[in-house]
């Protein structure tokens, strides 16, 4: 049974005037508890072998602290990923991601809300909202979804 590693990037700054909102940063506090959530995402088992991150840029940060606790791992942008992104089409790249997938593959997406609450219930029937650097786990076995686990960031922390 494979596993999807669905996560929140980590505390952004504030919008600015004039500042698109694609390129808002993580603020320190956002790298100190992205890391540390990332690294207790992967002291509970979770290394994934592959992962997908929205084009924003607190998206890609908070990538950049789960590559750090897992080590290197093949990454790619994908623009199915941004807080607009559509549900019903990622469930649909998703199976195809993992139709052939070993049972044992991890696959990580660092997306955005409401995004990410919308694709957990697509998936599961769940309605949750993932705080930032949360994590939600849902199993993919014989062409099904299966909710596991939602991690708080503070359970991931601490």
């Amino acid at each position: 049974m494979a596993t999807l590693l669905l996560i929140r990037h980590g505390i952004a700054e504030d919008p600015r005037p004039g500042q698109q909102d694609a390129d808002r940063a993580l603020t320190p506090e956002g790298w100190k508890r992205s890391r540390l959530a990332m690294q207790g995402l992967v002291a509970r088992g979770f290394r994934p072998q592959r992962g997908f991150n929205s084009p924003y840029r607190r998206a890609a940060e908070t990538m950049v602290c789960l590559q750090e606790a897992a080590g290197g791992f093949p990454l790619e942008t994908s623009l199915e990923l941004t807080p607009g992104g559509r549900p019903g089409q990622a469930d649909l790249w998703l199976r195809s991601l993992l139709a052939e997938a070993a049972p044992d593959h991890i696959l990580a997406i660092i997306s955005h809300e409401p995004f990410l609450s919308s694709l957990v219930f697509q998936l599961t029937g769940r309605s949750l909202e993932l705080k930032k650097a949360a994590c939600v786990v849902i199993r993919w076995d014989n062409g099904s979804w299966s909710f596991d686990r939602h991690f708080q960031p503070t359970e991931l922390r601490g």
